[in-house]
């Protein structure tokens, strides 16, 4: 998936949602004061009774422009940072 950018964040595309359970859709922080954020959820087939059996996955991350973020430095942070 590509990367897309908001009028507030720059949104990396490397998951698809059609994997993953809707209800199960989060985002948290990661690093508040950098501004960076992930949207996690888990697999289809493994949610059940709001919690997830195997565990979430990060489906993206989110980097917020306010914090000086741009497509550029968002894309190197990940590729430095991606398991």
């Amino acid at each position: 998936m590509p990367w897309e950018e908001t009028k507030d964040y720059i949104r990396s595309g490397h998951e698809s949602t059609d994997i993953y359970d809707k209800d199960s859709l989060r985002t948290i922080s990661i690093a508040e004061a950098k501004g960076i954020k992930a949207i996690i959820a888990c697999p289809k087939g493994e949610y059940d009774e709001k919690k997830c059996a195997v565990g979430t996955h990060v489906v993206s991350y989110l980097f917020a422009k306010e914090k000086g973020w741009t497509l550029a430095k968002a894309q190197e942070w990940f590729e430095k940072n991606k398991k």
